[in-house]
């Protein structure tokens, strides 16, 4: 029995280092995989700005974006714990496509971070022009607090869009992401959204139709840094007054199979990204190869426009003309007011009246090519007379009226032009359109009766005439003495 345990002693002697080895070979292993699990991660960062997408076309679509467009300048912020762990911002002084707008990615250098989660911002082409914050944020220092500056509340005030020139002021850009970092992380990427949306912006109509003036309003005068903070305080009364291409003529473009119509392509053009429930009002005002003045106002279905989009509007000049009628009276020598025959001039505003005759001019509606336009509202009418015309004159109200009246002096071969202003709602859409009326007198002779017209009463006038009586006069016969 000694002799059993001496052996079992001698085995478990020579098993004990073996059997010591297997934990701690175990808590050896374990301690290399929290090893690897902890050790700080080489990475590379890049930096992009993202495409456009274009707001009329499928969700997804996007759009090359074009020349100054991209980065000018940069500044990228690693947050952990309230403080800045790593902080990006190089010289583009001397990169040749920064200067111009044009640097579509940063790639910096090898640098290492512990693993954990970051809070990144990235800010490209915001300065003190934008922001009174871009340079205590450039001033920040690794290892500095950055409570005090609210970051995701910052605000570019005083309507940006409009301050890029994009030779010193580009398109500003942003980004916030939180990224987990590992000890495998070897590169990450932040994409940049520009702050305001792109205009782009077509006009049709007649051929030789002029542009003479173009607006588009109705957008925030503010943005947000991040698309997930809500604007305060902001109005929604910033209009961009749009330079016109060339003389701004509408030239044929060889999409009609007419041949009358023309086309005007608007420059692309920045506005303030804005949200929701915000539509947008765009005014233009055109000369028509007649010599009639168009303002037209019209509503944006579009109420909201995101940022880093593109928003093609296309405004179709419809050839929207004046259902107008005419009435002329005369007074001949011993006769009441009777009414001529007299109308415009076919597809013009020109019309001839007798000379001393009253008149009575009505808008009686609109007309699109030349039809009849139903469904139009709130039609009302202003007209106005040149400074300095003597020989006519208005009799009662010229504001907010579809009748004026008035009259003429006997005076043949003098002309005059009237300015009617024309306001209606068409579809949602508001229009202004100025109009000239021409009116010439002429010899009285050359206007005939209007049989039914004679002897009645010119009721249309503020003047009214009573009913015809006659009188009969007997002549008593005396006699003779």
């Amino acid at each position: 029995m000694n002799k059993i345990k001496r052996y079992l002693y001698k085995a478990m002697f020579w098993l004990l280092p073996w059997l010591c080895a297997v934990p701690l070979a175990s808590c050896s292993f374990d301690d290399d995989i929290v090893e690897s699990r902890e050790r700080p991660a080489t990475m590379q960062l890049s930096i992009t700005a993202r495409e456009e997408g274009d707001l009329n076309t499928r969700a997804g679509s996007v759009e090359i974006g074009q020349d100054h467009e991209y980065m000018h300048n940069l500044l990228v912020l690693f947050i952990q714990d309230g403080k800045v762990v790593k902080k990006f911002l190089p010289d583009l002084r001397y990169n040749e496509a920064a200067q111009e707008g044009n640097l579509k990615e940063w790639v910096s250098g090898d640098f290492t971070l512990d693993p954990g989660t970051y809070t990144v911002y990235a800010f490209a082409n915001i300065d003190t022009y934008y922001s009174e914050h871009w340079g205590s944020l450039t001033g920040l220092e690794e290892g500095a607090p950055v409570a005090s500056l609210d970051i995701d509340n910052i605000v570019l005030e005083d309507n940006p869009a409009s301050k890029l020139d994009f030779s010193n002021y580009f398109i500003p850009m942003s980004a916030k992401e939180e990224v987990a970092v590992t000890s495998d992380t070897r590169n990450i990427s932040i994409g940049l959204d520009r702050l305001v949306s792109k205009i782009r912006m077509s006009i049709t109509g007649k051929i030789g139709t002029k542009v003479t003036a173009l607006s588009f309003g109705g957008y925030a005068d503010k943005i947000t840094l991040f698309s997930d903070k809500t604007l305060e305080g902001e109005a929604y009364t910033t209009t961009r007054t749009i330079t016109i291409p060339d003389d701004g003529t509408l030239e044929a473009d060889g999409t009609s199979t007419t041949g009358t119509t023309g086309r005007l392509m608007i420059p692309d053009f920045y506005v303030n990204s804005s949200p929701a429930n915000h539509p947008f009002t765009v005014k233009i005002k055109t000369l028509e190869t007649t010599g009639i003045i168009h303002d037209a106002t019209a509503v944006t279905q579009r109420n909201e426009l995101p940022r880093n989009s593109i928003f093609p509007l296309t405004l179709q000049l419809n050839d929207y003309g004046l259902d107008l009628i005419a009435q002329c009276w005369v007074s001949p020598i011993g006769s009441l007011p009777v009414e001529v025959s007299v109308g415009f001039e076919q597809d013009t505003y020109e019309i001839k009246v007798p000379e001393g005759c009253q008149f009575a001019f009505t808008v009686n509606g609109v007309k699109v090519n030349g039809t009849s336009k139903d469904n139009i509202n709130g039609l009302s009418c202003t007209w106005n007379m040149p400074d300095g015309v003597s020989g006519i004159a208005f009799d009662g109200a010229t504001t907010r009226v579809t009748t004026v009246k008035g009259h003429v002096t006997a005076s043949v071969g003098k002309t005059v032009d009237l300015s009617l202003l024309v306001t209606w709602q068409d579809n949602g859409a508001t229009y202004d359109r100025t109009y000239i009326v021409k009116v010439t007198t002429d010899n009285i002779a050359n206007f005939p009766f209007k049989p039914s017209q004679i002897n009645t009463r010119a009721s249309e006038f503020t003047l009214d005439y009573l009913g015809p009586e006659m009188l009969n006069m007997f002549i008593n016969k005396s006699r003779r003495n």
